[in-house]
């Protein structure tokens, strides 16, 4: 049967059904997928959006933490002033300065003092001083004092985050500050933003490990392959991971660019869709009973979607405020576009005064302190329009009238179609810190004793003057330094030479113009700084003369130190703007010459600098470089005296170094040794002309000829204050196999100066081991009797400028007796040095001596030279000698 019209428009209503249905379906499925992925796409952003805040407050912080570091490093007074750094960072329990050995030595938790803090600990590594802030590892305990094993809490569930900066000081060596940085702190403000259901936020180290973690129950690894693989390619990124539970989270992390730190963010996928889960369900229940009801539920069916468009809508609105607006420690208001306040946080009512229902519905002009003119207005607006931004201090009144300065950031805030709706503006109170700068300041650039510019402040204003020289005219820098300034600490104590120092301050003061600066250097070293002195270089040469000795007659006058009268003299070296060619370290060492030069003049004088000065500074520095390449190079070369006995026959020699320098030949020590004393590469030099005398001395002792040689080496007195000195002469004995009993070490007297209780000390030890001590030039120095009665010494070296003058000096002649008589009565035996002629020969053995040394027995000469000598027979020695 044909199907009727009742059958085809069922047909129809049924395949219209059926399209609506449908169309129904694939829509609701289509607007539904839809707002998923838009949900995913607004968590995806807020978690991108909280690790950049994170970051940005983490950032923030760590400059305060840092600059608070440099500054408690930077102050000599660090042990008086550490718990006022302290107070400048909220986020720290301590501070504290860590000596050379990695032990605290100050703190301002008294309980930190003597711990070892080990520096492998920090990221990033470093074996030597570098000015980064660096992160020690989460470590349980409150403070170091406490602290348990690294990498976890205590039983006490208290942590800590090490810090440690190391900062440079003006003579250029480095300090170790340290601090324990509260976790609490960012555990509180992170927990705040990102509840646990909702997510995690964790701070990370650059190796991975964990600092600070929100949520502890949150599942999941801490440190993820995915995370770990990201982190490689870029500092910044956000991604969707499957935990090893079956736990989706939405991932966003942020690498410190300033520090050594990770900002991970994580939300629970499960949690971020529980809202649209929600709303979901609620619209499959719609369009249920829309199908139920076809087109009668039809407007409920499209009004329930339009409000979760606008629900969504308000959800980024929201977004957007909240990823500017949190609420922290500063102070916050929030605006419209037309500049009315429409939100304050707490902060912003302490700091100002204001609460919240006297500053909604006004401008900001609330606060204004009437400081700013309108051209700071309209710059701040400009600045603010053109990039979205802008900071800096402001002054502004709070409601009591007080006016404070306040650091203030402003952002604005986009809409979807680019377009400003709000200003999100953040102020910190920081008159503390403004007071703090100043003081600081005061200490950073002034001498706390007399007032006057340090170093610093003074290299500031000689540079600045420099620079101005050729525009305009002459000046001059002079070096002042007190005559035996030493003797008045030593005798009347550091108090009076205190007062001394403060006086001299306020006479040199007073005999200088304003505009020209009085510093102190440090110790008793003052520094004029001398401008405008004309164009013409010898007037301005002239009037630095006069005020030079103006200065010197001023310092010249007594002085009441307490009640004591005191005279004291200075020597004065100048030098003017042209000698140091504008240059500011050249400056500074061509006046410290003209010093030296006053000094060595005779004291209490005004000396200029000498070009000749320079010249003798540049070769010295050449040589220096030289030397340092020497040993390396094997230009190093031992030539060997003999020393004969009261027979003829050589019974020693002497080591003697010589420089076989690659331009100007064979160099004397005279030539060098001095500066290797100064420059400190005697130490590694003796060490070198030690183990060479005695692999010699061991070779000796393989032939009979020379078996019973003995072997004298000149000790410098850097080498015997050296610590470890008796250990490295028994080492080189032992590596060499040389015989220690024919070893003879020679001294002076002025190595015994300093410390002679500790000289004593290791020539002792090394005396038990059977080497022998020479004390070299005797009579030249302070000749002390209790040296010979207390020192291990074996023999007695008289000077040569005795033996030289012993025919045609009764002086000489009488201490040359003197001292063999002496030394025979000591039971030390004497042997002359410098002997030339067979008359001072016989004039000493006459008198006793035994044994000799001089060009009359052999000039100092190569090892192959000397053992042709010595393989000379007895009986024709004396020949051989005097041949050579």
């Amino acid at each position: 049967m044909p199907p009727t019209s009742y059958d085809r428009r069922r047909t129809v209503f049924s395949v219209a059904i059926s399209l609506v249905l449908l169309a129904i379906t694939v829509a609701t499925c289509s607007v539904l997928w839809r707002l998923r992925s838009e949900t995913l796409s607004r968590q995806f952003e807020l978690a991108s959006l909280t690790a950049r805040a994170m970051e940005d407050h983490l950032t923030q912080s760590l400059t305060v933490v840092e600059r608070t570091l440099t500054l408690a490093g930077s102050d000599h007074n660090a042990s008086q002033r550490l718990s006022f750094y302290l107070q400048q960072a909220p986020y720290l329990r301590s501070i504290a300065i860590s000596g050379p050995s990695g032990h605290v030595v100050l703190s301002s938790n008294a309980a930190n003092l003597g711990r070892q803090v080990a520096r492998d600990d920090f990221m990033p590594q470093s074996t030597e001083p570098v000015a980064v802030l660096r992160s020690g590892p989460l470590t349980g305990g409150r403070d170091f004092a406490d602290q348990a094993r690294p990498g976890s809490k205590d039983s006490r569930g208290i942590s800590f985050i090490p810090l440690a900066l190391d900062v440079q000081q003006e003579n250029g060596s480095w300090r170790g500050v340290l601090a324990a940085l509260n976790t609490d702190y960012f555990l509180n403000f992170y927990s705040s933003h990102i509840p646990p259901p909702q997510g995690e936020v964790m701070l990370l180290r650059y190796d991975g490990s964990v600092l600070v973690r929100s949520a502890n129950n949150f599942p999941g690894p801490l440190y993820s392959s995915m995370l770990h693989s990201r982190l490689a390619h870029s500092d910044t990124d956000r991604f969707e991971e499957m935990l090893a539970d079956g736990h989706r989270t939405l991932t966003a992390y942020r690498a410190s660019k300033s520090y050594p730190f990770i900002i991970v963010v994580r939300l629970d996928r499960e949690f971020a869709l529980s809202s649209w889960q929600h709303e979901a369900g609620i619209a499959v229940l719609v369009v249920s009973l829309s199908l139920l009801l076809l087109l009668g539920l039809a407007t409920v069916y499209y009004l329930r979607f339009e409000r979760l468009e606008r629900i969504r809508q308000q959800d980024e609105e929201q977004l957007r405020i909240a990823a500017v607006a949190f609420e922290s420690q500063e102070g916050i208001f929030v605006t419209d576009a037309n500049n009315r306040i429409l939100r304050v946080n707490r902060a912003f009512t302490r700091i100002t005064g204001f609460s919240e229902q006297e500053a909604v519905g006004q401008t900001p002009r609330l606060l204004s302190s009437g400081k700013h003119l309108a051209p700071f207005y309209i710059s701040m607006w400009q600045q603010l329009l053109a990039s979205g931004t802008w900071c800096g201090e402001v002054w502004n009144r709070r409601k009591n009238g007080d006016i404070y300065p306040e650091w203030l950031t402003i952002t604005a805030v986009k809409s979807a179609e680019a377009t400003t709706s709000h200003y999100v503006a953040t102020l910190t109170d920081i008159t503390q810190r403004k007071q703090a700068e100043d003081e600081i300041r005061n200490l950073a650039f002034y001498d706390p004793l007399t007032r006057l510019p340090n170093r610093r402040l003074l290299l500031e204003r000689l540079q600045r003057a420099l620079g101005s020289v050729g525009r305009r005219n002459e000046g001059a820098l002079l070096f002042i330094d007190l005559d035996n300034f030493k003797t008045l600490n030593d005798t009347l104590g550091h108090d009076m030479g205190d007062l001394l120092l403060q006086e001299v301050g306020r006479r040199l003061s007073h005999c200088v113009r304003d505009g020209d600066t009085v510093a102190r250097l440090g110790g008793d070293e003052f520094v004029i700084l001398l401008l405008r002195l004309g164009k013409d270089q010898r007037e301005a040469a002239g009037y630095a003369q006069r005020l030079g000795e103006r200065c010197r007659r001023a310092l010249n006058e007594t002085y009441d130190l307490a009640g004591h009268p005191y005279h004291s003299t200075p020597s004065i070296g100048v030098a003017m703007f042209a000698d140091g060619q504008h240059n500011c370290d050249e400056l500074m060492k061509r006046a410290d010459l003209a010093l030296y030069s006053a000094k060595a003049a005779g004291r209490n004088t005004v000396h200029f600098f000498d070009l000749q000065m320079q010249s003798s500074l540049s070769e010295r520095a050449s040589l220096e470089s030289d030397l340092r390449q020497a040993v390396a190079q094997e230009q190093l070369q031992l030539h060997f005296q003999p020393q004969v006995n009261h027979h003829g026959a050589i019974n020693g020699t002497e080591a003697l170094l010589r420089w076989q320098h690659p331009t100007l030949g064979m160099l004397a020590p005279d030539k060098f040794i001095t500066l290797a004393e100064e420059t400190g590469l005697i130490t590694l030099i003796g060490l070198w002309v030690l183990e060479q005398a005695c692999d010699q001395l061991a070779t000796w002792s393989q032939h009979s000829a020379t078996a019973d040689l003995t072997m004298s080496v000149n000790i410098s007195a850097r080498q015997l204050h050296h610590p470890d000195f008796a250990e490295q002469v028994q080492s080189i004995l032992a590596q060499t196999g040389a015989n220690p009993h024919q070893l003879m070490l020679e001294i002076t007297e002025s190595c015994l100066v300093d410390d002679f209780q500790a000289s004593n000390n290791k020539m002792t030890a090394l005396r038990q081991q059977g080497v022998r001590f020479a004390l070299d030039d005797f009579g030249t120095g302070y000749s002390s009797l209790s040296y010979l009665k207390r020192l291990p010494l074996d023999q007695l070296k008289i000077d040569k400028s005795f033996v030289h003058g012993v025919l045609r000096d009764q002086n000489d002649a009488t201490i040359v007796r003197t001292v063999i008589s002496l030394a025979n009565s000591l039971n030390l035996t004497v042997l002359a040095e410098g002997v030339e002629s067979e008359e001072q020969h016989a004039f000493l053995a006459q008198h006793g001596c035994h044994c000799y040394q001089g060009y009359l027995f052999g000039h100092p000469q190569p090892i192959e030279a000397l053992w042709e000598i010595l393989a000379t027979p007895t009986k024709q020695m004396k020949t051989t000698l005097l041949q050579a």
